[in-house]
């Protein structure tokens, strides 16, 4: 062994005295997992498809009953065994239900002092004095919560309120835009509108994969290059580029799937073929666990191998023998050493193996050469002219 390779394997971590890998660089086609963590739009800001605005609605005192409302009624007269004085829901179909002796009475759509007259209208039919004492205890927000921009840029608020097209239009105009849309179904509405989420998000959340230009693909915030960054620096370049489009942005950047630091088996074929195997780096890879990885030697293989660690330099070439017979029978850790991203672990081929290959290959065009020329004399001799006479050779197998 050269000095320059003993002093590479006295100072080569292996097991028992690992390290630690240097700070991971992203290269393709590693695929990395991106967080938005605060992703604000810069104002003024027009609303897109899949942003979500929660929209919420007081109505006034002078509002028609909606569904959700809660009514205090109280009707002095009734009877006994059957009160009625409580708070009572208007129900989804526009109903109040005082049970089973008054029944219900539809409500929806009218005003307090309406109700209150449809009320004693109903109770006539029961009680000698219908008189109602009617109140609105809670208005309820029949549009209240998170509305996405849907496909096509509107929002939709249910029936029967229908869709408003805000896409386009800043909150501000958003607002303005449903308030005007309310007015048809209630007195002087209060609307308020505000974004929740922007559909960026969804664009800039998730695994994306480094495409082969060494770059991020952000949607319609584009390509960011990430190439040979640390986590932290492919954070702050994701972050820097993103600014452009929101508001101090803040992201969280991890690796996915390490696919780019790996490590190679390469097993000699002893005259049919060398195969090579590719495994990911994981930062705790000995030279174990990499012949565990193609389940041991073949039956091709020696048991001469060593580590071929790739250098900056063309004309200096890396080694590292490993004692297999130690490694495995005596556990020794002196050669079974920790793997580092590149490494070319290599199985030498058996030698008779090799030789007995390549006697085959030699003397195989011989031996047909030889039963081709044995095959056509016999077949010669079989059909030569005395045979077809009747005669010929009386001693030969033909």
């Amino acid at each position: 062994m050269p000095p320059e390779a003993t002093a590479l394997a006295s100072s080569a971590p292996r097991e028992l005295n690992k390290v630690s890998l240097p700070a991971y660089r992203i290269e393709p086609p590693d695929l990395l997992s991106i967080e938005a963590l605060n992703i604000v739009p810069k104002m003024p800001y027009s609303l897109k498809t899949l942003d979500v605005l929660s929209i919420e609605l007081q109505r006034s005192p002078m509002d028609r009953l909606q569904r959700g409302d809660l009514l205090s009624i109280r009707a002095p007269g009734a009877l006994a065994e059957a009160p009625i004085d409580a708070v009572y829901p208007v129900e989804a179909t526009g109903l109040v239900n005082f049970g089973g002796l008054y029944g219900s009475v539809a409500v929806g759509g009218m005003t307090v002092a309406e109700a209150s007259q449809a009320i004693e209208s109903h109770l006539k039919q029961v009680l000698a004095d219908p008189r109602v004492e009617l109140s609105l205890a809670q208005s309820g927000s029949p549009i209240s919560g998170a509305y996405p921009i849907q496909v096509g840029g509107t929002v939709d608020l249910g029936m029967p309120y229908g869709t408003v097209a805000v896409a386009g239009l800043s909150v501000e105009q958003a607002r303005e835009a449903i308030y005007q849309h309310l007015v048809r179904f209630f007195n002087q509405p209060n609307v308020s509108v505000s974004l929740v989420s922007v559909g960026a998000q969804q664009q800039i959340a998730g695994e994306h994969l480094v495409s082969p230009d060494g770059t991020v693909n952000l949607g319609t915030y584009g390509s960011v290059s990430v190439v040979g960054l640390t986590l932290a620096e492919a954070k702050m370049a994701i972050e820097h580029h993103l600014s452009q489009f929101l508001d101090r942005p803040e992201v969280a950047v991890n690796v996915y799937a390490y696919n780019s630091k790996v490590y190679y088996i390469v097993t000699q074929g002893a005259g049919t073929g060398d195969r090579v195997y590719r495994f990911p780096i994981t930062g705790n890879d000995t030279v174990l666990d990499a012949i565990s990885n193609v389940n041991g030697l073949e039956g091709i293989s020696s048991k001469q191998m060593w580590i071929a660690r790739p250098t900056p330099d063309p004309c200096q070439v890396q080694l590292l023998p490993v004692n297999w017979d130690a490694v495995t029978a005596q556990a020794s850790v002196q050669t079974n050493y920790q793997l580092m991203p590149g490494d070319r672990l290599f199985i030498a081929e058996d030698k008779l193996v090799a030789l007995d290959t390549g006697l085959a290959k030699l003397l195989a065009p011989a031996e047909r050469v030889m039963g081709f020329s044995i095959l056509g004399a016999g077949v010669a001799t079989r059909f030569s002219g005395k045979v077809l006479e009747g005669g010929g050779n009386q001693r030969s197998t033909f």
